[in-house]
């Protein structure tokens, strides 16, 4: 079941009854996040991993000795900046995944 808080992200729905609107969010997640795309997510998830890891990785062996940061800065940069940065990368490829479902033919 789809929350109001969940709606307020696809405003392509709300010329919609609220029945209606928590229907097609629900089918649209189906769609998006069924069985028969796992293979993909699992796909995307791995490389959004390695991209955040390498990068990561790369702000800690050369970008923060370079800058002069000691280890405890770099380690309060990482959880300030670089974390929330993947939370908020995470929900935008959620939505769009779902917002893609939203647009395919539902049956």
């Amino acid at each position: 079941m789809a929350s109001p808080r969940e709606l307020k992200y696809f405003p392509e729905l709300t010329d919609l009854p609220t029945a209606e609107q928590e229907r097609r969010l629900a089918a649209a997640k189906a769609i998006a996040f069924g069985p028969d795309t796992r293979l993909e997510r699992w796909r995307g998830n791995l490389i959004q991993f390695f991209l955040m890891f390498a990068g990561s990785a790369g702000f800690m062996a050369l970008l923060a000795p370079a800058l002069e940061l000691s280890q405890d800065t770099a380690a309060i940069i990482m959880l300030v900046v670089v974390l929330p940065m993947f939370f908020i990368v995470q929900q935008r490829r959620y939505l769009r995944l779902i917002r893609q479902a939203l647009q395919s033919p539902q049956p």
